[in-house]
Formats: structure tokens, sequence, C-alpha cells
């Protein structure tokens, strides 16, 4: 039973932090959590430990335990590692579709619906669906290339860092740039070009990191 409630507060907690409930450097009060849940300290203690693991909060001794903040330079070294987890994630799928273990047709099939979609919502007010379907093209990727590290890692610093990527991306991404990054991307892996998918999966982050710098620079 404990461990239900620990999966209950982790969740919810996990899920305010990703989503802005949860504000970085924001206190977390075990006590005022356990009232609010309506559980014991214990559940809510595990799942603290649990999202500090996470690197989604931080434990400051003598001081508190809070919401973790994420810097730019943060941001940019997570982006590093994106660049070159997605450009694993890309070089694996093509390769499994070059060995015959996945249809390339089928996969393009899968894909482009989404790229489609992003490419009717191309407008800022919109910026938040094509976020959304974006995210969907880039797991997609991930979960079919059956690395579960890689996979793993990538959602790791993804949830670390979408609090503050909702400031940074899409609005100032090229968003109609992005979407025929999308469809190459498409298209090499579905031909099972690996080396291709790889080149063109690392290039489609690499310019978001750019901007990050350049964002860094103007603060």
């Amino acid at each position: 039973m404990t461990r239900n409630y620990s999966d209950k507060a982790y969740e919810t907690l996990r899920d305010r932090i990703i989503n802005g409930g949860l504000r970085p450097s924001a206190p977390l009060d075990i006590h005022r959590i356990a009232s609010e849940f309506e559980m014991s300290i214990t559940p809510v203690r595990d799942a603290i430990k649990r999202l500090e693991a996470d690197g989604l909060v931080e434990v400051i001794p003598r001081s508190g335990t809070f919401v973790r903040h994420f810097t730019m330079q943060d941001l940019i070294k997570g982006y590093e590692l994106v660049e070159a987890l997605d450009g694993m994630a890309g070089y694996l799928l093509a390769e499994r579709v070059a060995a015959g273990d996945v249809d390339g047709q089928e996969l393009e099939a899968l894909l482009t619906p989404l790229v489609d979609r992003m490419e009717e919502n191309l407008d800022r007010d919109q910026a938040r669906i094509w976020a959304e379907l974006d995210g969907q093209f880039h797991q997609i990727i991930f979960d079919m290339s059956e690395n579960g590290l890689i996979s793993s890692s990538y959602y790791s610093v993804r949830d670390q860092m979408k609090s503050v990527l909702s400031f940074v991306s899409p609005i100032h991404v090229d968003r109609a740039n992005s979407v025929r990054e999308h469809r190459l991307i498409i298209a090499a892996i579905a031909a099972g070009d690996s080396e291709k998918a790889r080149k063109l999966c690392q290039d489609h982050r690499h310019l978001v990191r750019e901007i990050l710098k350049k964002l860094l620079l103007q603060m």
C-alpha cells in the first residue's frame, strides 16, 4: 500500500514539475504535501527521493527541498546530450529498417501524418500543438530504436528540461524549416540509410542548441 501511495505522490509531483505547476526553485514541504495528498509523510519522502534521482528536485542541507532550477547553461549541456542521443536513435532505427526488422513504408506511414499536422500548425498561436506533435515524432523514433538505455536517457533529460524548453521552443524555432527537416529524417530512416539518418537527426537538434546559445548571450 505504501508503494501505491509513493507512486501516486511521485507521479503527481513529477507531472506538476514537468508541466510548470511547480515552478523552478519552488519549495517542497513534505508535511504540507502529505496533508494535501491525504497520506503519511513516508510515501511522500520516498517520492521526493525518486524525483531527486531523476534530477527534478534538489535537497539543500539546512535549507530544504526545492524544485530544481535549470539555467540556460544547463539547458545547453542537456541539448548536447539530446543531440547525440537523437542521432544514435535515428541511426539504430535506420539499421533496423535495413535489416528488415522494421518495414520502411509502414514507418513512413506512421511518421508522415504527424509531420503533416505539424505543417498545419505553423502559426505562433499553435506553437504548443506543434511542439506536442514534434515530441510524438521523436518519441516514436526513440521507442522503435529498441535501445532502452538510449530511450531512458533521452526521456530523463527531456523531462528535466521541459519546463525551460517551453520558453525556448518552439517559439524561437523556424518551424517551417523544421518540418522540412522532419521529412528528410523520415526519408533517410525509411530508406535504411543509417549514417544519413544519424547526421540529419543530429543537425536537427544542433540548430536548436545554437538558438539556445544565442539566447544565452542576450541575457
